[in-house]
């Protein structure tokens, strides 16, 4: 009976420790409310922040950390996982990508290549190739003995596959770069424009889209959109005057900028502007283009 008096003491300290503290915290987390957990990688509610952080983090950068962005935020590609299997250097350095990584509707998938392939890129382009209203994602993609071909992939079934493809050149160290990826005679299949060997007699080729297939139509020579070396792959223009697309190329001398249709079934000359090209510069820049269409696949810079 003697120890009921310090028992009340101590219980009564307990209390006003416990109510301290509860009120502390309290208090703290009011002004310093706790972080919210990440959503899931493959989470619908992942903010435009989050993944690009995940991107940065997640994967092996390439040196340009260049990242394509559709316009409603829904898809997003990056190379990753620097090689230097492929000592070609065409772009001003002999590291490439070995891995293709893909955000779509917030939920990331990557494709690692074959040790024989690589990316000889800066960045993926996006279209939508087969007009299913779903983004796809557009490549160089270069064999070691067979040189650059082009390599078009979906997500098909929950997974980053390959959609469709151009054969590869067939010699190491040659290499090609996109004009422009577009319906253009506005007959419901799209149509990708290339310059094949931009610096050795450049091929210009037009090939339809069906599924799983691009077939070249057409092709013309002496233009290029690259110079070795550089970064600058912009030196193209697509326009749209009434129902009509043109897209524009410099030749291969670099003296003029011409100005192609395509007809569904040859690609027309419609314009010749005499004026020289600088190739560190996008085209844009350099020349008046009444009604240049902004594509996510027309510059890369």
């Amino acid at each position: 009976m003697k120890f009921t008096p310090y028992l009340g003491i101590l219980v009564f300290l307990l209390v006003l420790i416990m109510s301290l503290t509860f009120g502390c915290q309290k208090e703290d987390n009011e002004i310093n409310p706790p972080e919210e957990e990440n959503p899931p990688i493959g989470s619908d509610s992942l903010s435009a922040t989050q993944i690009m952080q995940r991107l940065k983090t997640a994967y092996q950068l390439m040196p340009e950390e260049q990242v394509a962005i559709s316009r409603d935020s829904s898809t997003y590609a990056q190379y990753s996982l620097p090689v230097t299997r492929y000592r070609h250097g065409i772009l001003g350095d002999q590291i490439e990508a070995g891995q293709l990584v893909v955000v779509l509707e917030g939920k990331f998938y990557d494709l690692t290549l074959e040790d024989t392939y690589v990316f000889e890129d800066i960045r993926p382009r996006l279209a939508d190739v087969d007009l299913d209203g779903v983004l796809e994602i557009i490549t160089i993609r270069a064999h070691l003995n067979n040189g650059a071909g082009i390599a078009i992939y979906k997500v098909i079934d929950d997974q980053l596959q390959e959609y469709a493809s151009v054969e590869e050149i067939g010699r190491a160290n040659r290499w090609l770069n996109p004009v422009t990826i577009a319906d253009l005679d506005q007959n419901g299949t799209v149509e990708m424009v290339w310059i094949q060997t931009p610096h050795i007699g450049g091929i210009l080729k037009v090939a339809s889209f069906t599924p799983g297939t691009l077939s070249v139509l057409d092709e013309t020579r002496l233009y290029s959109n690259h110079a070795i070396g550089e970064r600058n792959l912009c030196l193209s223009v697509l326009t749209q005057e009434a129902e009509q697309f043109i897209f524009y190329v410099p030749t291969q001398n670099r003296d003029q900028i011409v100005g192609f249709t395509w007809s569904g079934s040859t690609l027309e000359q419609t314009s010749v502007l005499d004026q020289s090209v600088d190739f560190s510069i996008p085209l844009l820049d350099q020349a008046t283009f009444n009604n240049s269409i902004e594509k996510e696949d027309n510059c890369i810079f």
